[in-house]
């Protein structure tokens, strides 16, 4: 057997088209679903002290609604960088959480995609591509359906917050903020609640949530991604 023979083929175009179409299509509920709340970040960035240009570009540079609105409130505030950044920091750490999970899938990948993906490990992606069944067809299949979702969600969110951040002077600046998360919240676990440890994990979170309401928001955001961590790890060990 020559080299040649032992050279895997290149993808074609059409092939990774209909994978990054794949993606799209199943990131598309999920990025509906954030419309709301990317709306609602926008208006709270119009009336905010803050540039609208800045307050839009929190938004390409975070990736991220929870640390995007803190950022927002934060400077407007005028409060420090090291605040701000700290702020954020704990706030993203339940991305350490995902990156493991995914640690994995992404192991055999390019270079260029691992450094690339990270930036596009939200809530809604981890959702998306998680899912063992996008793997059925193999690493290139599954990088190109994670650029497909990533990128639809990507561009969904920017043109949220722009509406936002255009509907701002007629809208209240709470109007969307205390349903629009749920909302989301919503749409990600209707997806995932397939077997009993789904379900267990997912109550759990929520159970936490609840109890840590009355906490900054983020540390209630990673107590709750904590709690049903554990619970579904705990649970998958006694099965074994």
């Amino acid at each position: 057997m020559t080299t040649a023979d032992m050279t895997l083929p290149t993808p074609s175009p059409p092939s990774i088209r209909r994978a990054a179409g794949t993606g799209a299509r199943h990131i598309a509920p999920l990025a509906m679903g954030l419309v709301p709340l990317g709306i609602a970040i926008g208006v709270a960035a119009a009336a905010s002290p803050l540039d609208d240009g800045v307050g839009w570009a929190t938004g390409p540079i975070l990736f991220s609604g929870a640390s995007q609105l803190t950022a927002i409130e934060l400077l407007g505030a005028r409060a420090g960088a090291v605040t701000v950044l700290l702020s954020v920091l704990v706030l993203n750490a339940r991305f350490v959480l995902f990156s493991a999970a995914l640690a994995p899938m992404l192991s055999d990948q390019p270079a260029w995609f691992r450094r690339l993906a990270p930036y596009f490990l939200v809530d809604p992606i981890v959702a998306t591509v998680s899912d063992p069944a996008t793997r059925a067809d193999g690493d290139t299949w599954w990088r190109w359906h994670f650029l497909g979702a990533a990128s639809t969600l990507w561009v969904t969110w920017l043109v949220a917050i722009a509406a936002g951040l255009v509907l701002g002077p007629q809208v209240d600046p709470a109007w969307g903020l205390d349903l629009a998360a749920p909302l989301c919240l919503t749409a990600i676990l209707a997806r995932r609640l397939r077997d009993r440890i789904s379900t267990v994990a997912a109550g759990t979170g929520a159970a936490v949530a609840l109890l840590a309401f009355v906490a900054p928001s983020g540390a209630a955001v990673l107590a709750a991604t904590v709690a049903g961590t554990a619970a579904a790890a705990s649970m998958t060990r006694s099965k074994r």
